[in-house]
């Protein structure tokens, strides 16, 4: 699980058949300088980059941004998932999407009912991929962290 393997949009590169065989995603290199961002041609993976944000979910321009809005609107389910994740990530937080995502089989998945979406955060935390139930560790702090970590 990592950062870098969500990408600017929203896609979850990391389980993305493409990025398997050929593709780098949108943030893997620049960094480091094995990229070019000049020779870039996303234009959201430029704005992000340049803004160094991990996401467009960090944002603050994010519900008015119309280069967003421009990919969001094209014709395809995947766009619309793209943005899923990202309202998923604004709302829950990195780690919670993350937790769910890597068990996708593609770039796009489904993502939990409200009712599951703290039970990915508490497993995401627990030790040995136990549940905190299992550790004892769910009580009112535990909704409270949840609440905490749902604000991010």
């Amino acid at each position: 699980m990592s950062l870098k393997e969500i990408g600017c949009c929203g896609a979850y590169c990391k389980t993305c058949r493409a990025y398997k065989v050929a593709c780098k995603g949108c943030k893997i290199g620049y960094d480091a300088g094995e990229r070019d961002i000049a020779k870039a041609r996303c234009k959201i993976k430029v704005c992000c980059l340049a803004r160094q944000l991990e996401t467009c979910a960090d944002c603050s321009q994010y519900l008015l941004c119309g280069t967003l809005g421009a990919l969001y609107g094209k014709a395809g389910y995947k766009y619309g998932k793209y943005r899923q994740a990202l309202d998923y990530v604004r709302e829950n937080g990195y780690e919670a999407f993350l937790a769910i995502a890597d068990r996708w089989t593609g770039a796009y998945g489904k993502y939990p009912p409200q009712a599951e979406k703290r039970r990915a955060v508490e497993q995401a935390d627990a030790p040995d991929g136990a549940s905190r139930h299992a550790a004892g560790k769910v009580g009112r702090g535990a909704a409270c962290a949840f609440a905490h970590q749902r604000r991010r």
